[in-house]
C-alpha cells in the first residue's frame, strides 16, 4: 500500500484512496485533475478547526487575540513543516519543470498539499474525524499556546527589531511570476529571496530570512 506509513502517521485509513491521491496531484502536472479544490476545502477546514479549539479554550480571550492566535498557527511557515513532518513530497505529483524549482520555491507546494489532505479527509470522514485529525497533528503547538504570548507575524516582527535599533526599515520588491509571486529585501548588502502564492506569503517568508540573519549574526 502506497500510503500505509502516511495513513499511520495520522491514525487514519481512507475508505476513498481515490481522495488521497487527489490531494497529491500539483496543477502542473496535470492541469485539470488536481488538488487545488480540496486545497480550497482544506484551508476551511484547517481554520474552522483551529477557530473552535481556540474558542472553547480562551473563553475570556477577546477576537483580536484569538485571530493572531489562528494566524500564528496556520501561517504558511507551520504548514510547510507539518508537510515536512508527514514526508508529503514523497506523495506529490510534480511536471519535470516544477520538479526541479528551488527549495523555497516548493515550500508553498507542500503547505498547499497539506491543505488538501486536510480536505480530502474531511470528505472520507465529515467533521469529527478530521476535527480529531488535526487537532492531533497540532497537538504540541496547542499545549503550548498562551493568553501571554505575543503572536506577530515576520514582518512586523522585522519591522520592530529594525525600529529598536534604528535601522531603515525593509523595503519588499516583489515579481509577479505568473505561478506565484518572489519576494527581495536588501539588508546590510545581502539580498534575501522567498516566494509564496500570494504577496503576503513571500513577503514574510522574506521577512523570515532577514530575522534568522540577524540572530545568527548578533546583529
Amino acid at each position: 500500500m502506497p500510503y500505509k506509513s502516511l495513513q499511520e502517521s495520522i491514525s487514519y485509513s481512507f475508505k476513498n484512496i481515490e481522495l488521497l491521491d487527489l490531494a497529491f496531484i500539483h496543477k502542473s502536472f496535470d492541469n485539470n485533475i488536481n488538488n487545488e479544490r480540496l486545497e480550497f476545502l482544506g484551508d476551511s477546514i484547517l481554520n474552522s478547526v483551529i477557530s473552535q479549539y481556540l474558542f472553547l479554550k480562551f473563553p475570556n480571550e477577546k477576537e483580536g487575540l484569538l485571530t493572531r492566535m489562528r494566524a500564528h498557527l496556520v501561517r504558511a511557515e507551520s504548514l510547510t513543516r507539518k508537510a515536512e513532518e508527514l514526508l508529503l513530497e514523497d506523495y506529490i505529483k510534480l511536471s519535470k519543470g516544477t520538479a526541479n524549482l528551488s527549495r523555497d520555491r516548493k515550500n508553498s507546494i507542500l503547505e498547499d498539499s497539506f491543505e488538501a489532505l486536510i480536505g480530502s479527509i474531511f470528505l472520507d470522514s465529515g467533521w469529527d474525524q478530521v476535527n480529531m485529525i488535526t487537532l492531533k497533528l497540532f497537538n504540541k503547538e496547542l499545549l503550548s499556546l498562551s493568553a501571554e504570548t505575543q503572536f506577530k507575524d515576520s514582518k512586523t516582527e522585522l519591522q520592530e527589531l529594525l525600529q529598536s535599533i534604528k535601522l531603515e526599515l525593509p523595503k519588499y520588491i516583489i515579481e509577479d511570476t505568473g505561478k506565484g509571486f518572489n519576494c527581495s529585501i536588501e539588508f546590510k548588502g545581502n539580498i534575501f529571496i522567498a516566494s509564496g502564492p500570494s504577496k503576503r506569503v513571500a513577503e514574510t517568508s522574506s521577512a523570515s530570512k532577514v530575522l534568522l540573519y540577524i540572530k545568527e549574526h548578533n546583529e
